[in-house]
């Protein structure tokens, strides 16, 4: 099992330098500090919170679900972050190519990475025609963490799969998604 997880951990390391350092160059510098906010807290939660008071009913709809995405992901990022202790690369690797560190100390698994990917796929369910792009920049966000240096190729893995776990209804307990999922349009 030792050399197992060896292997993975030094592949995620041969990984991770292959996007901090390889594809590494100055148009990308510039845009990927800016991409990576599209997976903070600050942009999802306002972004959900702007569909759930301005939008129509379609839209209430989508922000319900978004909020209940974010919040039920969120706990549990938080909780294995605090479980896994997991320092992030430019804390324990050389030549790690970092842009603006993050507050939080611990890197697995990305909660950037959670959140965007929790909208992007309850967006995508919701607007079927928009999937590609917006699976895509997902994507891109996650990329981002280990190009500005802030996370393992598995942190942001992890971080897209519990984003899509919890992007759709079936994790709720049934009150609760009878309530947000089906409640009458006003």
């Amino acid at each position: 099992m030792k050399i197992i997880f060896k292997a993975v951990l030094s592949g995620d390391i041969k990984v991770f330098y292959l996007i901090n350092n390889k594809i590494k160059c100055k148009v990308l510098d510039f845009l990927m500090p800016k991409i990576t906010h599209l997976g903070g807290a600050l942009f999802t939660i306002t972004f959900a919170l702007l569909m759930l008071i301005f939008g129509g009913d379609r839209f209430k709809q989508v922000g319900w679900e978004a909020i209940v995405a974010l919040i039920a992901s969120g706990v549990v990022v938080q909780i294995i972050k605090q479980m896994v202790n997991r320092k992030r690369p430019y804390q324990t690797l050389d030549r790690v190519n970092l842009i603006n560190p993050p507050f939080c100390m611990r890197s697995f698994p990305s909660g950037h990475t959670t959140a965007v990917f929790s909208i992007a796929v309850v967006l995508a369910a919701n607007f079927p025609q928009l999937n590609l792009l917006i699976k895509s920049v997902a994507g891109v966000v996650g990329l981002s963490r280990a190009y500005v240096g802030v996370h393992y190729p598995s942190d942001i893995l992890t971080g897209a799969l519990i984003g899509i776990y919890f992007s759709h209804p079936l994790p709720l307990p049934p009150p609760l998604y009878i309530y947000i999922y089906n409640h009458p349009k006003t």
